[in-house]
């Protein structure tokens, strides 16, 4: 009787604080350095962006300047779910009018949930491979669920 209430403990606990990309997909914000910040994960891989009065459609964004200025752009992200911190890719796209899409990891980083509704989220500016986050970081972000998906 013992193990059998031992294994469906185990087991109920494991459920309730396993996350997966469903837990993940929602808008998330967050206040760094005084700036608000939020990022949207759609279910399938696109994400949207908005970062100091910027808004960027991650699945239709037209790149407003620079060498590419006016192509259509997109954002998706990946997130490797199988050991904690999770791994995050943002990945940034455009079609260069030729039918060719253009493809490069723009920011790499760490998310651990540390509540139902809460993330931590370290942004590896310096692409260095991170394996732990430092809380203290200024690379580093609490992110709340403003809503699911």
């Amino acid at each position: 009787m013992r193990k059998v209430l031992f294994f469906l403990l185990v087991l109920f606990f494991g459920m309730c604080f396993s996350q997966t990309a469903e837990n993940l997909h929602g808008k998330w914000s967050g206040t760094d350095s005084g700036k608000k910040r939020s990022f949207t994960f759609f279910p399938d891989g696109y994400a949207n962006v908005e970062l100091e009065g910027m808004v960027i459609d991650g699945r239709n964004y037209i790149i407003p300047d620079g060498p590419n200025k006016g192509k259509t752009g997109y954002i998706k992200y990946t997130v490797d779910f199988s050991k904690k911190p999770f791994k995050f890719s943002l990945i940034a796209s455009y079609n260069d009018n030729n039918n060719k899409i253009e493809e490069s990891k723009f920011l790499n980083g760490l998310i651990e949930f540390t509540k139902e509704n809460e993330i931590v989220f370290f942004m590896d500016f310096e692409n260095e491979g991170h394996t732990d986050i430092d809380p203290l970081s200024p690379n580093t972000i609490t992110l709340h669920k403003d809503s699911n998906l």
